[in-house]
């Protein structure tokens, strides 16, 4: 306890003699000095120092920058993080000011080895621990006396140059310069020695690995890395001692030991200090985001495979054939489906036309659709013909989706084929199962109107017959004139041509042939049909109206078909009103346009009507009202309108009779003379 009072007197002894050298008032500046030191300070030290306190280290810059006084010494507390940093600024700003740092005494050796590397620090930087806070006044003391002389010194050079009459430009700040670069580049810096403790580091230095100045001064850089990382990262600072390495940046993960997700970009080189001491700096780059959006390309490339790979599998497994065209129309690429479809390999259809592989009898519709491309959201569907490599005739339903680039417009196809050659098949065999239906039920109705054409056919052949005779008699007897007689072979002629008529009709009706889709005038249909049911008509006293909308286009369709079908309702009408009382007997034929591209034909009767709980089955096969009817007029009715894409129904109307109606697409050109 002794010594100990004899050495805090030895200081202040010291004291008392070097503030008797002080050559004026002192101007001295803490900063984050906390209030021990402060008492200590403002006790033991005389009143000729004037302390001044800066709020933070801006207003110390400040102060520095604009110079409104001489600053003797600065005393930087132990509460401050950046001991070194803040130095170097200091001196940046004015070299000239004495800095004295305060520190704690675990911490004091590797400050001063920081220190040490430092290099725009000059020799006026001096450390205290805090246990040997007596030598603070005296070590303040003369470190302002120091600064004092200093100046005297400088002033009374810069007078004697004023004197002679040279003055000297001040020379550029690079250190100050190189300082604030440092402090505020995006690039972290590190300065460890040949042990690896750090001795200095930047802002972003301290950011990056999530440490102050003050704790990172000392600490070994190697533990801020992960152990699977400390031999690659060993391995660098060992490589930057030897000049004729060549030195690359390595990338490390330290998530784990800053505690968030943080990859670094690190390269070293060779540091030596002034007195010769070996260390290094550390260049750290933090490229999270670069490494994230990397992972995340890559994740992407890979679910990019992924989803090529499975889209080619799904490709070549689909059942569909597929093609892909140019804009040419030459095949680039189809599916293993299109190989065995067309019976060809891969190699054999690649750079040919699509059209080489269509059926002539399709070729024109094909090339159609393929050299008028619409737009690529538009998506057709169409029945085509194809030949096989071995000459086989099959069918598709061809779907294409048309390819456009915005710059260059139409840049190909791709084509999905599904092969309906069974269902064609299939439609076929049902087209002629309904035509042999048709044609039953078209020699039915006939049997059954026997007795009204017999009927009809007897009137022109009996006046043939009695005509004929009574000529025959007169040429005999030579008692007619040659105009009589003329007259009679007239009558006979047209009553001939009359009878001619109605036979031309019934066979026409009956024929069994081949579907063929021609131009049908629905006006002069019904019109055809009138003329074979107006000897029925007439025989059972029902009058017939038509009602025809003019102009009316023409339908595409199988003439005899269609006139089954209008035969069939009418002949049904005029069957349903022997029922009811002949005033109230009556049929009206109508054709009407209701809306664009549909013809619309309706028989309306006025007979009993159908009734509701019948109404749905009307159309089903073997349904019939009729005690002596087969059920097959109206199912084969329905099969032939679906058949052209139209469509039936039968309601009650206001007369208390039934309406059948039928709609059909209407081309839309008006009736012209040649069609049937």
């Amino acid at each position: 306890m002794g010594s100990e009072k004899l050495l805090k007197t030895a200081y202040l002894s010291a004291y008392k003699d070097s503030k008797n050298q002080t050559l004026k008032k002192s101007h001295i500046v803490l900063l984050n000095v906390d209030l021990k030191v402060r008492n200590l300070l403002f006790n033991q030290v005389d009143t000729d120092f004037n302390f001044e306190e800066a709020a933070n280290t801006e207003m110390l810059f400040q102060m520095l920058k604009e110079k409104t006084s001489n600053i003797d010494a600065l005393v930087l507390g132990v509460e401050h993080k950046e001991p070194v940093r803040i130095a170097q600024r200091i001196h940046s700003l004015d070299k000239n000011i004495p800095l004295l740092i305060l520190t704690e005494p675990n911490k004091n050796q590797q400050l001063k080895n920081a220190l040490q590397f430092s290099p725009f620090l000059g020799s006026d930087v001096l450390i205290l621990a805090t246990d040997s806070f007596e030598k603070l006044p005296v070590t303040l003391s003369e470190m302002v006396l120091r600064a004092q002389k200093r100046r005297a010194y400088r002033g009374t050079i810069a007078a004697s140059q004023k004197r002679m009459g040279s003055s000297y430009p001040d020379k550029p700040r690079v250190k100050q310069y190189l300082d604030r670069l440092l402090d505020h580049a995006p690039i972290g810096v590190v300065n460890i020695n040949i042990q690896g403790s750090i001795l200095a580091l930047n802002r972003r230095a301290g950011q990056i690995l999530k440490l102050s100045e003050r704790d990172a001064i000392g600490t070994s850089l190697i533990d801020m890395f992960p152990e699977s990382e400390r031999v690659a990262f060993h391995n660098i600072i060992a490589k930057c001692v030897a000049p004729s390495t060549q030195r690359s940046p390595e990338v490390f993960d330290i998530s784990e030991t800053v505690g968030t997700v943080r990859h670094i970009e690190v390269i070293a080189s060779s540091l030596v200090d002034r007195s010769g001491q070996l260390g290094a700096t550390v260049i750290i780059q933090d490229i999270t985001d670069r490494v994230e959006a990397e992972l995340r390309r890559n994740e992407a490339e890979s679910a990019l495979r992924f989803s090529e790979r499975r889209y080619r599998e799904l490709v070549q497994t689909m059942s569909e054939a597929l093609a892909l065209t140019d804009n040419e129309h030459k095949i680039t690429y189809v599916n293993d489906s299109f190989c065995s479809m067309f019976g060809y390999n891969n190699k054999e259809v690649i750079g040919k036309s699509l059209l080489d592989f269509v059926h002539d009898n399709d070729k024109e519709m094909m090339q159609q659709n393929m050299s008028n491309p619409t737009k690529s959201s538009e998506i057709q569907r169409f029945e085509t013909a194809w030949v096989t490599k071995h000459n086989e005739k099959f069918y598709t339903l061809t779907s294409p989706k048309r390819i456009f680039d915005p710059d260059e417009g139409y840049i190909g196809c791709l084509g999905v084929f599904t092969d309906i050659t069974e269902r064609k098949k299939s439609e076929e065999y049902d087209k002629k199962q309904m035509m042999e239906l048709a044609h039953v039920s078209r020699v039915t109705t006939i049997g059954e109107m026997s007795s009204q054409i017999a009927h009809e056919l007897a009137q022109p052949l009996t006046a043939i017959a009695g005509l004929s005779t009574g000529c025959e008699k007169m040429i005999k007897a030579k008692t007619g004139n040659q105009d009589e007689i003329l007259e009679a072979i007239t009558y006979i002629s047209q009553q001939a041509k009359r009878a001619r008529e109605i036979v031309v009709r019934l066979r026409n009706f009956v024929r069994n042939e081949e579907i063929k889709q021609t131009q049908i005038s629905m006006n002069q249909l019904v019109k055809n049909v009138v003329h074979l049911v107006e000897v029925e008509a007439r025989w059972h006293n029902i009058p017939v109206k038509l009602e025809l909308f003019k102009p009316l286009p023409y339908i595409v369709g199988d003439r005899l078909l269609i006139e089954q079908v209008v035969l069939n309702l009418v002949h049904n009408a005029i069957e349903a009103m022997q029922q009811i009382e002949q005033p109230k007997r009556k049929l009206i034929i109508q054709t009407s346009m209701p809306e664009k591209n549909m013809v619309e034909i309706e028989i309306i009767d006025s007979g009993p009507g159908i009734d509701q709980v019948h109404q749905k089955k009307i159309f089903e096969p073997f349904f019939t009202t009729k005690k002596d009817g087969m059920g097959m007029g109206l199912a084969i009715t329905r099969s032939i309108i679906d058949a052209h894409g139209g469509k039936i129904v039968a309601e009650r109307n206001t007369q208390g009779g039934t309406t059948f109606c039928f709609k059909l697409e209407a081309h839309m050109k008006e009736e012209m003379s040649n069609v049937h």
